[in-house]
């Protein structure tokens, strides 16, 4: 173990590399900067692409006619990314480490040359919009297409608009995202959670009639890893998992399906249909394991499943996020001419064992400074009380009492007590007591 120690740290410090140091955010212009190890400076430098969707693909920066970035005496770099018109607006930003003696492909659009693959490479990929909500937990940048007459992006195309009428929170912490009619426009919604989270179970509760939506719309819930071609471990299928809620313009095709990239190859996808009426949700959820990916359903008393287990296809973790996107298929305006809305009411993750869950409660935000949303997993039909005390037992708020039927609940306190009043800083005691258990959780108030 010692020499095998010795020879990857070895390896490590003469290994020729290069990462950056700042990324400026998407929609700024400030300098991309990096740095280089174990390199000969004077007969190196670096060759930096951007990705500009809507200007058609890969550019060099800084110019075409200066596609090389000098490295200064100190082994670092920095390059202006945000030259041209769009620039700013690249999602992603690639640098390979060349010798001087090697011509970089000069690109005006299109795909990367697969040459320069084999030269050291850092790669950055930004979310494509600037507007950030917190829902469930997380963090989220709220899609927005460019220009003053915005120009359609993927999927569709279509124009994806950040506004809050499009993409809103409201006052029971439910999120909302719309297909509206701007202008003489259509306009789409689209989240992408700021956090990567490799190997779990993911967890939709959704509020909403999607299967009454119009056929040219699509609901999809998903992963994907913008830089996944270029990163370690690279896949070429942008880690992408999906649930899709969408009739794909035939109003005669099922409402559902599941699909692990690509979905053209056989056993990659799997559809089927969901009846809500009657129902104020459903909730969906997949867990990614290393050697399977399990769907679950769950609508009243239905259910659907489907365990995948092509381990050719079953992406690694990268640097995936989660997605909800609201869009019309190929831009095509709702045949009905209605606008429409897709209500989610909260997405969970646990680690779980073995595909088991471990997290029946989550409380967010915790600490908390006003009040909280609890969510809370049954798993059987049960009168149920809930309530917050202090560290002595004594009752500061009765939450709930009543029957939880299966399924996803939530419960929003307002950090008041049964007074009224607005407790004190301190730590306190979330009680969930029924037939069966009595789980306490702790809440910390700053």
């Amino acid at each position: 173990m010692l020499l095998l120690f010795l020879v990857r740290e070895c390896f490590s410090q003469t290994v020729p590399s290069l990462q950056f140091t700042f990324v400026p955010d998407w929609g700024s212009t400030g300098l991309l900067q990096g740095k280089v190890k174990n390199t000969a400076l004077n007969d190196h430098g670096v060759a930096v692409y951007i990705f500009v969707e809507e200007a058609g693909g890969w550019w060099n920066k800084p110019y075409s006619s200066n596609p090389v970035t000098t490295l200064q005496p100190d082994s670092t770099f920095n390059t202006n990314i945000a030259i041209g018109e769009n620039d700013q607006f690249a999602t992603r930003i690639i640098a390979f480490l060349i010798p001087l003696s090697f011509s970089p492909p000069i690109l005006s659009g299109g795909e990367l040359p697969a040459e320069l693959l084999s030269f050291p490479v850092a790669v950055s990929c930004r979310p494509h919009g600037r507007r950030i909500i917190s829902w469930s937990g997380f963090d989220w940048v709220v899609k927005k297409s460019i220009g003053d007459n915005p120009i359609p992006a993927g999927p569709g195309p279509n124009i994806f608009n950040d506004n809050d009428s499009m993409v809103w929170i409201d006052a029971m912490q439910k999120l909302h995202l719309r297909i509206a009619k701007k202008g003489s426009n259509w306009h789409c919604s689209e989240l992408i959670c700021k956090a990567s989270q490799g190997y779990k179970r993911y967890e939709f509760d959704v509020g909403s009639r999607f299967d009454l939506l119009d056929p040219n719309i699509i609901a999809g819930i998903f992963t994907w890893d913008e830089c996944s071609p270029y990163a370690q471990p690279p896949n070429n299928y942008f880690r992408e998992i999906d649930f899709e809620f969408s009739r794909w313009g035939n109003a005669g095709n099922e409402n559902s399906q599941y699909v692990v990239q690509p979905w053209d190859i056989a056993g990659n996808i799997d559809r089927f249909n969901i009846n809500l009426a009657g129902l104020s949700h459903s909730v969906h959820a997949f867990d990614w394991r290393a050697d399977s990916i399990v769907f679950t359903s769950t609508w009243g008393v239905s259910s659907y499943s489907w365990k995948y287990t092509d381990r050719a296809y079953i992406p690694a973790p990268g640097n995936e996020n989660v997605r909800i996107n609201f869009w019309l298929l190929n831009g095509i305006p709702p045949s009905d001419n209605m606008q429409a809305e897709l209500i989610l009411n909260s997405f969970l993750t646990n680690t779980g064992e073995h595909g088991h869950e471990s997290e029946s409660v989550t409380i967010f935000p915790n600490p908390i400074e006003s009040g909280c949303t609890m969510v809370i997993r049954s798993s059987v039909i049960t009168e149920t009380e809930i309530a917050v005390t202090d560290m002595y037992g004594n009752q500061i708020c009765k939450v709930f009492s009543g029957k939880l039927v299966i399924g996803l609940h939530r419960f929003v306190w307002d950090g008041k007590n049964n007074q009224g009043q607005q407790i004190k800083p301190g730590l306190y005691l979330l009680h969930i007591r029924n037939n069966h258990e009595t789980a306490c959780f702790k809440i910390i108030k700053i």
